[in-house]
């Protein structure tokens, strides 16, 4: 892999796992107001750009390890977190398991419905 391709890649998953981590940490809410792809499923992808960004900087990390001669074991130990991040980053866009969500995004759907009760009640 050409170096200015795994420098890319690993800037952006930094800057994919920061935004990650503040979605996770309660920090950023603005991507919880949109709705999903799938009507009537609620999507997480501020959640899943945390497990992105992660495996976006282990490819280069496993694809390093594949081109200098690593043991099998070394690339795969490297590329399956790697695979596995980005699959549960695109899987968060259209769900994600209810144990992967913080506890601040259980009590704000769990509020929701409250809410809109209320509205139509008025």
């Amino acid at each position: 892999m050409e170096l200015s391709v795994g420098l890319a890649a690993v800037a952006a998953g930094a800057a994919m796992a920061v935004a990650g981590w503040r979605a996770y940490s309660g920090r950023w809410r603005r991507w919880l107001a949109y709705g999903g792809l799938v009507p009537g499923i609620r999507s997480y992808p501020g959640l899943g750009l945390l497990y992105g960004g992660i495996g976006f900087m282990l490819a280069p990390l496993a694809a390093w390890a594949a081109e200098t001669g690593a043991p099998d074991a070394v690339t795969a130990a490297v590329l399956l977190p790697a695979l596995a991040g980005i699959l549960v980053s695109l899987l968060s866009i259209v769900w994600l398991p209810r144990f992967m969500r913080p506890a601040w995004v259980r009590t704000a759907e769990h509020e929701e419905p409250l809410r809109l009760q209320q509205k139509g009640r008025r």
